[in-house]
């Protein structure tokens, strides 16, 4: 079976937070006239990843490569802490390796970290890594990511940026009201903006920021690199968690568990009454797990809980206010909000 796996962002107009001055728009795709073609620079690229030389973090999924045959998962799906292991189609529940997360890890060296997606195996269709990866970064550990990163098939061997997607959720409105579980009824955007995205020459006056390449092996691994800066004053602290996804996700749907009913998404779980897996299928996330700091243990959607997780119901923290620097190097979107679609 072929797979289209296409991630449809709707884009709002990206504007400057606070009093923070946003440069001015750069290799913007544009609607242009029947009689003017938009003039598009080539990409040169100055600094490529090389590979991350200290060991920063390392954690393990719950992995289903033995006993997929059961069609049955008794663990590592938690549809109320936003927790996933549904490495498997709808209701036939036919296991899908290359979407099943075994470990994952980040490294660094001066210039970028390295997040390194471990997986059971490859699609066995195509013979190949065929999903989509993502990570997504919790600055303050409040629950609420505020940027993620996303790849898209087909992969190389060797560090690629061309199919790497950064996303930024301007309004910090990711998780609802109550992070740590479902919030009914809940029509938040989830990330409504892009600040990376070659294909359609999006970049914040760095065309070096974000890398993917896929790595091969008994268990294939897809590595995600991205730049440093993005910390103002190396500030390298926040919460983490990575995912794959093998059929279309979109970017507005975070946190999964506010955009679906227990129902509709089904379980893996052959003692749940919604077994098995319906409309969330072919879907697996990580629990968070930090990085620059020690983790009390009750951090939202943390990894290790001792005890009730800390109960957070508030509003997000607003972008700018976390990452500056970010919100210094968007590239801003002109005209009304668009479409973008990506296929493979």
């Amino acid at each position: 079976m072929k797979k289209i796996l296409p991630i449809i962002l709707i884009t709002m107009i990206l504007q400057a937070c606070g009093s923070a001055t946003t440069q001015a728009a750069t290799n913007v795709p544009l609607a242009a006239s029947e009689s003017q073609t938009p003039t598009v620079e080539p990409i040169v690229h100055k600094i490529i990843p090389q590979g991350g030389t200290l060991s920063r973090s390392n954690a393990h999924d719950q992995e289903e490569i033995t006993t997929f045959q059961k069609k049955n998962v008794i663990s590592g799906d938690e549809f109320i802490k936003n927790q996933f292991e549904r490495p498997f189609t709808a209701n036939e529940m036919t296991y899908l390796p290359d979407i099943d997360i075994v470990d994952f890890g980040i490294t660094s060296d001066d210039q970028f970290f390295y997040i390194k997606i471990v997986l059971a195996g490859l699609d066995p269709v195509s013979q190949s890594v065929a999903g989509s990866y993502g990570v997504e970064i919790d600055r303050n550990a409040d629950g609420r990511a505020e940027l993620m990163l996303a790849t898209l098939p087909p992969y190389s061997k060797e560090f690629t940026a061309d199919n790497v997607l950064v996303l930024v959720d301007k309004d910090g409105d990711i998780g609802g009201i109550h992070p740590t579980r479902p919030d009914e009824a809940f029509s938040g955007n989830g990330y409504d903006g892009v600040i990376f995205d070659l294909r359609h020459n999006i970049n914040p006056n760095d065309p070096d920021l974000a890398w993917v390449r896929v790595i091969e092996g008994d268990k294939p691994a897809i590595e995600i690199a991205y730049r440093k800066w993005i910390f103002k004053g190396g500030n390298e602290s926040f919460m983490w968690s990575a995912w794959a996804s093998g059929k279309d996700l979109s970017p507005a749907s975070f946190n999964l568990h506010d955009h679906i009913s227990e129902v509709k998404a089904g379980s893996p779980n052959k003692a749940n009454a919604n077994y098995p897996v319906k409309d969330l299928s072919e879907f697996d996330n990580t629990c968070r797990v930090p990085l620059g700091f020690d983790a009390v243990g009750n951090e939202p959607l943390g990894c290790t809980v001792k005890g009730p997780e800390k109960e957070v119901s508030s509003e997000g923290v607003p972008l700018c206010d976390q990452f500056p620097n970010v919100c210094l190097k968007i590239t801003v979107i002109p005209a009304s909000p668009q479409i973008i679609i990506f296929e493979k």
